[in-house]
């Protein structure tokens, strides 16, 4: 096993053909071989300050900076320090609506959750809507989203 602490930067290979080693070519500039691209000036220092930076110490570093996730029994790879979950990529689609409500309702409630409606007599998704009980079920979901938005705390009711 490698030391996965390295912090020397690694050979550039070129980005075009992914095969070969980028050599120098010109002042500032590197040149692949095999496809003849040239990379210099913002691409090229990107390019060098990506690979200058160290390995990640674990098998599944995390976004936040943390060395390594853990692994889960159901597979889920969580982050001790942010708290944050990666589900496998073999993991099924989560269902976040369940069957037992409306479209409307659900339209209704994302609108209450993270859209700012003003007045329901200038919005757009009641136009949309054909029965008085969808647009009921409209009006029960968006209480219900608005509701959901205040708890998570980005609503503050007025004191």
């Amino acid at each position: 096993m490698t030391d996965s602490a390295n912090t020397a930067p690694h050979p550039l290979i070129c980005p075009f053909c992914e095969v070969y080693e980028l050599r120098p070519f010109g002042h500032n500039a590197v040149r692949c071989e095999s496809c003849g691209g040239i990379l210099s000036g913002v691409l090229l220092e990107t390019l060098r300050q990506i690979t200058g930076l160290p390995d990640a110490v674990g098998h599944h570093a995390c976004e936040c900076g943390h060395p390594e996730m853990r692994r889960l029994p159901d597979d889920v790879y969580r982050c001790p320090a942010c708290g944050s979950e990666v589900l496998p990529a073999t993991a099924p689609p989560v269902a976040w609506k369940s069957d037992d409500r409306s479209d409307a309702y659900w339209c209704g409630w994302l609108d209450g959750r993270y859209r700012d409606i003003g007045s329901f007599t200038r919005n757009p998704q009641l136009a949309s809507l054909k029965t008085c009980s969808e647009r009921l079920d409209y009006y029960r979901g968006h209480r219900d989203g608005k509701e959901a938005r205040i708890q998570s705390g980005r609503v503050r009711k007025a004191a």
